[in-house]
Formats: C-alpha cells, structure tokens, sequence
C-alpha cells in the first residue's frame, strides 16, 4: 500500500491528487467513506450541507418520497463502506433536492440545489434522446428534437412531480409560501426544479440507469399529459 495521502476537498472527479488518493488507498477506505473517494455527488454537496441531515422534514416528508420514487436501490458495492455511504448520500439529498433557493439559499457559497438542477437538466436530455434514437430508429432529427422538447418541456415536467403529489414536500421561506399559496403560475418553476433536481441527484447516487426508471416508469415521462390524480 502506498504512503497515506491526507484528504482534501474534492473540486474535480478527474483531479491527480484524487485518482493518486484512490490508488494508494488499494481498497482500503478511512472511516468516512463521505468524504475519501472523488464522487460526483460531493462535487454537488460539500461536507457543510450534512449540517441539514436529522431536520424535520428528515421524519416527515422524506420516509414517503422514498417510497414514492423506489429507494433505497438494492445495490452491493465493492467496498461496505461506499454502500453506506451512498445511502445517507440519498437521504441527504433528497431533502437538499426539495430544499427552494428561497430557504438557506446564502448560508453556503455553494448552495447545492441548482448544482442538482444543472445535472439533471442534462442528464435528462441525455437519457430522452437515447429513448427517442433507439424507439424511432427511421424518424428524422427534426421530428425527434420536437418530440424530445414536447416531452421535455418545462409545464410538463413540473406536472410530473405533481402527479405523484411530492410538491407538498418542497421547503419554501415563509415570504415564498404565502406568494405560492393560491397562484400555481408561480410554483410551476419550483415544482421544475425540484423534479430536475431530483433526477441530478438520482444519477450522482445511483448513475444513469436509475435515472431512466423515475423517467419511463416511476414518473412515466412519454405520457405527455400526466393522468388525472
């Protein structure tokens, strides 16, 4: 085993220091896993944000959105110590994904919900047009760009999450909640960015083929227009 590297914050998956870490490490993590592997997902949520992990919303809302979206996933990594990692990387994020900017948004200089928005977006965009390729295999490109807007597009995803009746878990500040109350034109982007954010987290948790089962079948994206409740 190589000499021990101290741990330092991670900036970029791709970073030397990082991969030399990982290597002389030779499978054998420190206690706290959170922290000594370069992830995706603390590159979307430093250390300080754990401050947030045992709220109330810890023991009220998130007991059922984990039912409601399928977690935790079965899942046997490598090293133990990663799997326990990753699951209270869920819990964490879960509340953090419905977390509005307008509550906490500048306690920390790298507020991450619309870090988790930004990956979803594209990840997102990625996993549609790869549903969109491999269905349609003789439809042209402007026809599948159409489509992929139609499905992507921002009133309907916000419906998506509403369908499932998760947007009474959002955390909105008091000033926020009372202009939202009785106008659903404004909570149209929130719900939008709860459900990107979501997706963002899925896919820096669990990786893109959890993100397709919330698209195709827990949110059931194709549908267009979402059931009637």
């Amino acid at each position: 085993m190589g000499a021990f590297i101290p741990y330092k914050p991670f900036y970029a998956a791709n970073s030397k220091e990082s991969l030399i870490a990982i290597d002389d490490f030779d499978g054998m993590p420190p206690e706290d896993a959170l922290f000594a592997h370069p992830r995706l997902f603390r590159a979307c949520v430093p250390p300080g944000m754990h401050r947030f992990r045992g709220n109330i919303w810890d023991y009220d809302s998130r007991p059922g959105v984990m039912k409601t979206l399928g977690y935790p996933l079965a899942m046997t990594d490598r090293i133990p110590e990663i799997t326990e990692a990753r699951n209270i990387e869920l819990g964490l994020g879960l509340q953090l994904s419905f977390l509005h900017p307008s509550k906490y948004k500048f306690e920390h200089p790298r507020f991450c919900f619309e870090r988790l928005e930004y990956v979803g977006q594209k990840i997102q965009d990625l996993v549609m047009a790869e549903r969109l390729l491999m269905k349609h295999l003789d439809a042209p490109g402007r026809w599948l760009q159409e489509k992929h807007r139609r499905v992507l597009m921002n009133k309907f995803c916000g419906k998506y999450l509403r369908e499932k009746n998760l947007h009474r878990c959002i955390i909105y500040s008091e000033e926020v909640q009372d202009a939202y109350e009785h106008n659903r034109r404004l909570r149209g982007p929130a719900t939008t960015s709860v459900q990107q954010a979501i997706h963002g987290l899925s896919y820096t948790v669990y990786g893109k083929p959890d993100v397709r089962r919330l698209m195709f079948e827990v949110f059931d994206f194709e549908q267009i227009q979402p059931k009637a409740v």
